[in-house]
């Protein structure tokens, strides 16, 4: 009987000593999630003033001044073809000659009434010289010789634009006719293009008409060539009321390789600093009100920085205002932070 009451005892009291322990396993395994809590992980970049440079891009056209269409004066039929399409040219040379002999014929002609009206005033001269003489008589006279002279004067002036010469320096770039066919008005017969003093014409948004002057830096940029930098020579004064669009223009250097009428895209500086503070565009997020930020590294913590932004050029924004130079903005590891946050700090991460 007593064996029976000492195992009945054993077993309440291994009960109890078993229920006396259970809290304290509990406990034990509580304090070991408390220390393995996870704090995330993130990389930081240091906040450095440098350049900073904002374009807009638009299109235009390449033009000169300097592209004539040389019309003939008066028609005949092309002598002679001096130069070949392509060739060089100075200002005056000899590219090809119409046919002159109607002209030259008109002038011998004209010459010889010349001849006959001077020996008409020579007399008339010596009668009225002897007051024998009428003065209307001898003031015919004269005004026949004077007459003709003009006449074969204005007559060599044309005879001399039987030959057609360049205009200015440059290059023949087109031919339109050949020998012995006609030549008239008001159909061209050569071109001649100067390909030193080309320029861009583009059209600007008035948008921008407060951000672009003469002298501003331009990027001029074209399929198949290289880069050509540039600046603004002028910028118009009328804003075009069809497309709200001003008139600029940009010129080239004499030794690009571009020719008239391409399309060539022009990136036009509006914004230039020495010194400001900006990010990847990747690295600034906006919030549910719409306000731009990003999270600081501060003694442990990730801090939320409300930004006031600016341009953005080549996948960096302008930093207006939010941060500055030391500041360490978080770059990696930052997707789902809450502002105070506590964070552990990528050594390698910069």
């Amino acid at each position: 009987m007593n064996s029976m009451k000492n195992l009945f005892f054993s077993t309440t009291l291994l009960l109890v000593l078993a229920g006396c322990s259970s809290p304290q396993e509990g406990s034990t395994e509580s304090s070991n999630e408390i220390n393995t809590i996870h704090h995330p992980n993130v990389g930081i970049i240091d906040v450095k003033s440098t350049p900073f440079e904002h374009s807009f891009p638009v299109q235009g056209n390449v033009e000169t001044d300097k592209n004539a269409l040389i019309i003939p004066e008066f028609a005949g039929a092309i002598e002679k073809i001096f130069l070949k399409e392509g060739a060089k040219v100075r200002k005056g040379d000899a590219i090809l000659q119409i046919n002159d002999d109607v002209l030259q014929a008109s002038r011998l002609e004209l010459e010889n009434s010349l001849d006959l009206a001077k020996e008409m005033f020579s007399r008339q001269e010596r009668i009225w010289a002897q007051e024998i003489g009428k003065e209307v008589d001898f003031l015919q006279a004269k005004s026949a010789v004077e007459s003709l002279e003009k006449a074969i004067k204005t007559l060599d002036a044309t005879i001399e634009k039987s030959i057609i010469r360049a205009p200015f320096s440059g290059v023949v770039d087109r031919i339109f006719v050949k020998t012995g066919e006609l030549a008239s008005p008001p159909m061209p017969c050569v071109r001649i293009i100067n390909l030193n003093d080309l320029y861009v014409r583009a059209m600007v948004s008035d948008h921008y008409v407060g951000s672009v002057s003469s002298g501003d830096k331009v990027m001029v940029e074209i399929a198949g060539f290289d880069r050509i930098e540039s600046k603004v020579r002028r910028v118009g004064s009328f804003i075009n009321p069809a497309n709200r669009s001003v008139d600029i223009t940009v010129d080239l250097p004499h030794e690009s390789s571009l020719i008239p009428n391409m399309i060539v895209t022009l990136w036009i500086t509006d914004l230039e600093l020495e010194e400001a503070i900006s990010l990847p565009t990747s690295l600034v997020v906006q919030d549910s009100k719409g306000l731009d930020f990003v999270f600081v590294f501060e003694d442990g913590k990730a801090i939320k920085r409300i930004l006031e932004t600016g341009a953005t050029s080549e996948g960096k924004i302008l930093i207006i205002s939010g941060l500055k130079e030391g500041d360490k903005v978080i770059n990696r590891g930052g997707d789902r932070l809450m502002d105070g946050d506590i964070v552990n700090l990528i050594n390698d991460a910069r």
